[in-house]
């Protein structure tokens, strides 16, 4: 589609044309051949449904002919993709090719991921909470998005660009298009977009199937598709068109160490160098409240520096799922009750929490230091567990390496403490030079 003399001129076929797309159907049909297909014409010629219909046939508001009315039937069918694909430009994935366009774009990163390395904007994240957690299976109308995200007068601004930037990245899609509703229920206008993930429409383990590979590599798989059937085409065009950016933002390459790095993402507004010692202390304690495959996923993203690929593999889940639990764990870790271990300090928050619990042995104002004299909540224990050990007089660390000194089996008569989490206290005794 152009511009020539002032008047939009469409580039299309005749009806008897052998490419000529003539319903809905073949439509679908099309996009499953190639896998991904733009709505209007681009670089790449011939690449795109304008190109293959008959141009007096759009907006015609006849559905059974115009490929304007079909964007929206497709929306509605979801058995591909629409949206806002194709440099920035509307278009269609087929469900075999959405995971390929979902790992190159989203650069292996769910937005909880993205959000945590710092890699997307606050404006982009009032959409998306819309569509996360609770909501996740949300859709809603870009005029209600829009409101409740905050934008529009007085708010955020650029609400169209920032949607558009987040369909290009595959978070969001087209779900359906319809009126808006008056107070009275009626409803009025022209038919707006409904929004949704594309995981809530063909289901997460689909949308993020090929995120065990790199990203280039999906780039790859998109590019040579395109040349199988554009061979015309010049790399510079493909590229252009699937949205490659040579200095797109990337989480690689972060330099803070192991805890400073943790430390920024809970609290990007602080300086990670300002944390005294007393409140890195805390931390581990409140790390030790979450669940342990939560504390697992922290200690190897963020200690160790590993990838979410990298540590899927060892726990045996996909990348989408680490993503996932990564998320869970940084929103429990900022829970109040948690961080206060680490917002007041280990010294201030043991004295409350001995109070509120009312433990009966005395407690000793901690040193900067940990030592053995520390109670053994100090390494990072669950409160819980912290309690039963203390039920069976180990309170000091010095308690605790003295009874795993003493059997292998020492936990056994411990309510509440299995072989899994002995496991975990040793290895938190052996980080901190006790074993």
């Amino acid at each position: 589609m152009s511009v020539e003399g002032g008047e939009w001129i469409m580039r299309g076929v005749s009806p008897d044309d052998l490419t000529c797309i003539h319903t809905i159907d073949e439509l679908e049909q099309r996009v499953e051949e190639i896998g991904f297909l733009p709505l209007f014409a681009g670089d790449v010629a011939s690449f795109s449904v304008e190109e293959h219909t008959v141009p007096e046939d759009w907006w015609t508001g006849d559905p059974a002919k115009d490929p304007w009315e079909w964007r929206a039937m497709v929306a509605r069918r979801g058995r591909v993709a629409y949206g806002k694909f194709f440099d920035n430009r509307a278009g269609f994935i087929s469900r075999k090719w959405l995971p390929v366009f979902a790992n190159y774009r989203r650069d292996g990163y769910d937005f909880d991921a993205r959000w945590d390395d710092e890699l997307a904007s606050i404006r982009q994240k009032k959409i998306m909470d819309l569509f996360l957690e609770e909501n996740e299976d949300s859709e809603l109308l870009s005029s209600e998005v829009k409101a409740r995200a905050g934008f529009g007068k007085g708010g955020e601004k650029n609400f169209e660009g920032t949607l558009t930037g987040l369909q290009m990245q595959t978070y969001l899609i087209c779900r359906d298009f319809r009126q808006r509703k008056n107070k009275k229920g009626e409803p009025y206008g022209w038919a707006i977009a409904v929004l949704a993930t594309p995981e809530h429409v063909f289901g997460r383990e689909l949308v993020t199937a090929a995120y065990s590979e790199e990203p280039k590599d999906s780039l790859k798989k998109i590019v040579d598709r395109v040349k199988l059937y554009f061979p015309e085409a010049t790399e510079r065009e493909i590229l252009k068109l699937v949205g490659y950016s040579e200095d797109r933002p990337s989480g690689r390459g972060k330099v803070l160490p192991y805890p400073q790095n943790l430390l920024k993402m809970i609290d990007r507004k602080k300086d990670p160098w300002s944390w005294t010692k007393d409140q890195i202390s805390g931390l581990y304690v409140a790390l030790g409240q979450l669940r342990p495959k939560q504390q697992k996923v922290l200690w190897e993203k963020y200690h160790d520096g590993r990838k979410n690929e990298e540590i899927g593999l060892d726990m045996n889940h996909a990348a989408g799922t680490i993503s996932t639990y990564h998320g869970k764990a940084m929103r429990r870790l900022r829970s109040p009750l948690i961080a206060a271990w680490y917002t007041n300090g280990y010294a201030v928050n043991l004295k409350a929490c001995a109070a509120g619990e009312q433990w009966t042995f005395p407690i000793t104002d901690p040193q900067e230091e940990i030592s053995e004299d520390d109670l053994c909540l100090r390494l990072g224990l669950k409160v819980v567990i912290f309690e039963r050990l203390a039920g069976k007089g180990i309170i000091s660390i010095r308690d605790l390496e003295a009874a795993i000194l003493r059997s292998e089996t020492w936990y056994k008569n411990i309510y509440g403490v299995g072989a899994k989490t002995a496991e975990d206290i040793e290895w938190k005794m052996r980080y901190f030079g006790f074993l």
